[in-house]
Formats: structure tokens, C-alpha cells, sequence
């Protein structure tokens, strides 16, 4: 295969997840802040002119789906300006990640309401739990449902996917989880369960384990789907279980970095993740990254496909395998 065709391939394929923000307005405790140095929180924001560049150059090579996150987007300086020529590009799929409590009436009425996917982050409805995970206050909580309740509102409907992620101590209960899905059947979201990935060693103990989170949902009233498992066309990376809990339906994921298996497939599923400060950084778990800001300040549209292409051949190395916790990169 040449190198055009290889790109090609990657670009349809691979979805783009950009992180244009590492600012946030929570400070959750087990955020991975995508794989990127812990420390790097609250620092920067990406080049809109750049980040527009190299948008418009994937595009134009073959990129058909984008996922925008942070930090939480939310705090980018021109994220309106932003999404409206996201959808001028007229990707197949445009996901946007948020924790929801900045959301507005003008984005949810405007630019975001075309957008294909909007992932909340709430992980719990109840206010004590939501505040011990994120260190939010009882203010930001509150704005978080009324933007909700928006958002059912502008029927949003299953556009909308609640991302709880059970942990130990915190929000792993059945209590917990059931009111997140009652929640969501109410206002037809769906839902996404991911199993806790430790950010340092000290948090091993917290991980709720995917069978433990398969009974709580059985024993809620959830059933389980005789769906295809796979995700991207792999059978063997980022396994996906199927639910279905009163009219809404969900799924549960075992992401599984540092598993040998699922290292060893995660180069042709695993997003090409591109960082606030316009790196690549092909593995949460390894430090490695590719810069791109010279290739797009020169427009060299050809130097940016090469180090696309780059980052996919050294993710091929498998440079998380064994490797168990973020931080110990």
C-alpha cells in the first residue's frame, strides 16, 4: 500500500479526537486529562487558526469523524466560532465531550444541537457523591441539571450519551447507577458505563470490576443484548456489552489499556489524539508524542499525512502493554 492510500484508509477509518482545552472547571480525581502529564491542567488552549488548518487538511484527505473534548471544551475561548466550522466541514460524525455544567442555551440551540453526539460526563445524580468526584460546588451541580433538563427540552433525545464511570467509595452502588438510568430512560439519553482506569497506583483498589458492574445492571432490571461485540471492526480491542434498561438503551466498556491483547489491536481502532498544544499523542499510557506545529505553520499538508501515519506505525509497537496505571509513563 502507498503512502496516499495508507493515509486514506487511516483517515476514514480512525476518528480525530482533539483535546483543544486542558482547562476545566472541575477537578475530578480520577481524570486521565487523555493520557497527557498530569500536571499539564489549566495551561493552554489550542491555536483556532491552526486547529482549523489541520482540520480542513483531514478533511479534505478523508477524515470522516471528530471528537472534540478538554479539558472540557467548554472553556475554549472560541468554541462557537469553532463548532460552526466543524459542521461547514461536514464530517459523518461530530462528537462533543463535556463535564455539562458550562453548557448554554445559545450553543445547545445553535451550533451543538447539529453535532451527531454530546457525551455528559455526570458519573452520579446525587449531589454529596457528585461533589466528593469532582470537587464541584453545589452551584455548578445545579447548572449541570438545568442544562440537562435544556437538553431534553430542545429534544435532543439519544443525541445525548451520560458517561458514568463507577468507582469504588464513591458511586459504585446500585443506587447510584439506577437513578442515572431511570434519568436517562426518562429523557430518552442513552447511556455509557466505563470501567475505571487508575490514574496512579494508589487508586488500584478503587476499580470496580466489569462482572460486579454487569450484576448491579442485571440486578437493576437491565438486560443485556445479543449485539456484535466489536468496535471499529475489532472483535478483540475495547470490547463493548450491549444493554437495554427500560426504553433507553447503553453500553458498558472495559477500555483495557496495558492489556496485552488489547495492545496489540489498538493501532487500528484506538483514535488518532491530538493534544491543546497540536501534538500527537498516539498512547494514553506512553509519554511519546509528535509535534505537528511546524508542519502546519509551514502548511505542509504532505508532513502532517507522514506524521499521522507516524503516530499509527509506533501505536503499532504496543507501548502501553503491561502497563496498569496512567502515570507511570
Amino acid at each position: 500500500m502507498d503512502s496516499k492510500e495508507e493515509i486514506k484508509q487511516i483517515l476514514k477509518n480512525i476518528p480525530l479526537r482533539i483535546s483543544i482545552t486542558d482547562y476545566c472547571n472541575l477537578n475530578c480525581f480520577f481524570c486521565s486529562n487523555e493520557g497527557m502529564d498530569l500536571n499539564q491542567r489549566n495551561f493552554s488552549n489550542s491555536d483556532f487558526k491552526n486547529v482549523l488548518y489541520l482540520l480542513k487538511t483531514l478533511r479534505k484527505n478523508g477524515l470522516e469523524n471528530i471528537s472534540i473534548t478538554g479539558g472540557d471544551p467548554m472553556c475554549y475561548p472560541k468554541l462557537d466560532a469553532l463548532l460552526k466550522q466543524i459542521n461547514l466541514l461536514n464530517f459523518k460524525k461530530t462528537f462533543f465531550h463535556t463535564n455539562g455544567v458550562a453548557l448554554n442555551s445559545n450553543l445547545i440551540r445553535g451550533e451543538l444541537k447539529k453535532f451527531t453526539k454530546v457525551a455528559i460526563s455526570i458519573h452520579t445524580l446525587n449531589i454529596e457523591e457528585w461533589k466528593k468526584m469532582t470537587s464541584g460546588n453545589e452551584s455548578q451541580f445545579n447548572q449541570l441539571l438545568e442544562n440537562l433538563k435544556l437538553l431534553s427540552k430542545e429534544n435532543y433525545g439519544n443525541k445525548v450519551e451520560i458517561k458514568i464511570v463507577p468507582i469504588k467509595e464513591f458511586n459504585y452502588s446500585k443506587k447510584s447507577i439506577k437513578e442515572v438510568l431511570n434519568f436517562c430512560n426518562k429523557n430518552n439519553f442513552k447511556f455509557k458505563l466505563l470501567i475505571f482506569e487508575p490514574i496512579k497506583k494508589e487508586h488500584i483498589s478503587l476499580i470496580a470490576k466489569i462482572d460486579s458492574i454487569k450484576k448491579i445492571l442485571t440486578d437493576i432490571g437491565a438486560k443485556e443484548l445479543d449485539k456484535e461485540k466489536s468496535f471499529r471492526n475489532q472483535m478483540d480491542y475495547l470490547p463493548i456489552n450491549n444493554y437495554k434498561y427500560k426504553n433507553t438503551e447503553g453500553v458498558l466498556i472495559e477500555i483495557g489499556c496495558g492489556n496485552p491483547e488489547v495492545c496489540k489491536f489498538c493501532s487500528d481502532s484506538n483514535e488518532i489524539f491530538i493534544t491543546p498544544n497540536l501534538e500527537i499523542k498516539p498512547c494514553h499510557m506512553s509519554s511519546f508524542t509528535i509535534d505537528l506545529k511546524k508542519a502546519i505553520s509551514e502548511k505542509d499538508e504532505e508532513k502532517i499525512l507522514n506524521l499521522i501515519v507516524e503516530s499509527r506505525n509506533f501505536l503499532s509497537s504496543s507501548p502501553g502493554k503491561n502497563k496498569i496505571f496512567w502515570s507511570q509513563q
